[in-house]
């Protein structure tokens, strides 16, 4: 695997990582706080960002993956890697 290849894939991980860590943070923090509170739509607001974002990168991630496999194109999700 090319070296930009998997730098780009290590990175892409550790993104979804730390965002992953940031949405446990948020929905940690809205689960103390009485749902009456106007804080918690401001919590949920971020929270729905950062899954949105999460989404984003998960699939890139996977496309990154699949090429560093061979597997191109739109069948990438549903395909077997290249034995």
């Amino acid at each position: 695997m090319p070296d930009d290849l998997e730098s780009d894939i290590q990175a892409t991980a550790e993104d979804i990582a730390a965002d992953a860590s940031v949405l446990q943070l948020v929905e940690a923090q809205k689960a103390t706080l009485d749902t009456s509170d106007p804080k918690v739509l401001e919590l949920a607001n971020r929270a729905l960002e950062l899954a949105r974002g999460l989404v984003t990168k998960t699939v890139a991630e996977r496309d990154l993956v699949a090429e560093a496999a061979g597997i191109a194109g739109p069948d990438a999700a549903r395909s077997e890697p290249k034995s």
